[in-house]
């Protein structure tokens, strides 16, 4: 039997970034939670979120995001804020990845330019390990989350794969031995930073007792 919509939780999730999104749908689709994109909310993009990613930790930038879309929506919201540390680089880009290379229009151009903007920082470097780091968070009126998960790798100086988005083609997966452009949706959130954050937070609301991470909201 197939559960009705008004018996399941609805969550939104605060992101524009339809790579993100299509992760956050594989984690949370047997958890009797729907996800609701911004777009669907009725959430215009706003030139005040380009503000919101403004701390110096990816903690504080994914709460900054989460309370900022729970208070425009009113509904419990999931957020998270990603980047990646290079060794050689001192932990750059870390939270000015997606900014890294400071182009702004469509992710495609914005992707190569932050990759070419990485390929010349690493130039004749030796030590190329890598960490994709991850935190997530929850906010619901009065509660509010937040986890970290990170991914160990190295950045490799030729694009592999033609899946995922952002690094994701030059960043070698340790526990994975491929890139995570290389690798299946599924196989990418058994390790990905993503996928362990988003994980260690929906374990934290289970332990909180959240009721909507447990399956449909009970009644009575």
């Amino acid at each position: 039997m197939t559960e009705s919509s008004a018996s399941r939780s609805r969550v939104l999730v605060a992101t524009r970034n339809a790579g993100k999104l299509r992760e956050l749908r594989a984690l949370f689709a047997n958890l009797g939670v729907d996800l609701v994109d911004l777009a669907a909310a009725g959430l215009p993009e706003s030139p005040e979120e380009d503000e919101l990613e403004s701390y110096d930790t990816f903690e504080s930038n994914a709460l900054a995001k989460a309370r900022h879309f729970h208070a425009l929506s009113g509904l419990p919201t999931v957020a998270d804020d990603s980047g990646l540390s290079v060794d050689a680089l001192g932990g750059s880009p870390g939270v000015h990845s997606k900014r890294y290379a400071g182009v702004v229009g469509a992710s495609a151009a914005v992707d190569a330019a932050n990759n070419a903007k990485l390929q010349r920082a690493l130039a004749g470097a030796a030590d190329r390990r890598a960490r994709f780091v991850c935190a997530a968070a929850f906010v619901d009126g009065g509660r509010e989350t937040v986890a970290r998960g990170e991914a160990p790798g190295r950045i490799l100086d030729e694009a592999r794969g033609r899946e995922g988005f952002g690094y994701d083609p030059y960043f070698l997966s340790d526990d994975l031995g491929v890139t995570f452009a290389e690798a299946s949706v599924a196989q990418k959130e058994g390790v990905s930073h993503r996928g362990r954050a988003f994980r260690a937070l929906v374990s934290a609301l289970r332990e909180a007792g959240w009721s909507a991470v447990d399956g449909p909201a009970r009644t009575g």
